[in-house]
């Protein structure tokens, strides 16, 4: 088990909101200033899943939000993952307002366990600190002049490029060996920063072994990305990434 980065402020006594970081289709970061009792601070992302039902942008101001959630058909990537009790699941099924807090709690819980897993396997992704219903607080990738580009908008070189596909095929195996597909990756939800890859939204990670559309969420998640390095000029095939892939499963 990696252990927990020195930069953390493990018993913290003041947080500061900094603002908005990027609103996504499905959660909204906010940058966290954090002091702890010695004095050290660090910057936290908190990210805060979008709400799902408003009924007027009164009501999202209200709650801190810019923007309701766009993320839809959440039962294709829920499969696999069980709702012990039939109550539970019966209200999931019915998307009464307990089987939405049921939802929500289910999202942000799954992409804490994944990212902790991964973490531990040694995947670059920012530590996740902890999680509550709606909220999951992770390290910032960035400093205090600005958040880390995405893969998309990083002023890459040839070398940097050639580097980052590298670290891309490096980290595929790792997920892929820890079971998990996940299940949206494009060059959106991948960082550059300090010559590094970094994988982030795992949310809809999804597991391989336990969903009847594992394969199909990993295939998807390497030909979108490889793609991406194609048009950027790189000689990559996704198709073999894939296949290379399935021999570590």
């Amino acid at each position: 088990m990696r252990p927990v980065p020195d930069w953390l402020v493990v018993e913290p006594v003041d947080d500061i909101e900094l603002g908005v970081v990027t609103s996504g289709k499905e959660a909204q970061i906010d940058l966290v200033e954090r002091t702890g009792h010695d004095g050290r601070s660090c910057l936290v992302a908190r990210k805060r899943y979008l709400p799902r039902e408003v009924h007027n942008k009164g009501e999202l101001e209200a709650l801190g939000f810019q923007r309701a959630s766009t993320f839809r058909h959440d039962v294709r990537y829920r499969e696999g993952r069980q709702f012990r009790k039939s109550r539970d699941r019966r209200a999931v099924e019915r998307m009464t307002s307990y089987g939405k807090h049921l939802l929500q709690d289910r999202w942000t819980g799954h992409e804490y366990d994944v990212m902790s897993t991964l973490w531990d396997a040694g995947l670059s992704v920012p530590y996740p600190i902890g999680y509550s219903t709606d909220v999951l607080e992770l390290e910032f990738i960035g400093d205090r002049d600005g958040a880390a580009p995405q893969l998309r908008s990083a002023p890459l070189g040839r070398p940097q490029l050639e580097a980052a596909f590298e670290q891309l095929v490096d980290g595929l195996i790792v997920i892929v060996s820890a079971g998990w597909s996940h299940g949206d990756l494009s060059a959106y939800n991948l960082l550059w920063w300090d010559d590094r890859l970094w994988f982030i939204d795992f949310p809809q990670a999804v597991d391989i072994a336990a969903n009847p559309m594992g394969l199909d969420f990993l295939h998807r998640d390497v030909t979108n990305v490889c793609e991406w390095f194609d048009r950027r000029g790189l000689d990559v095939d996704g198709e073999a990434l894939f296949a290379q892939l399935l021999g570590v499963m």
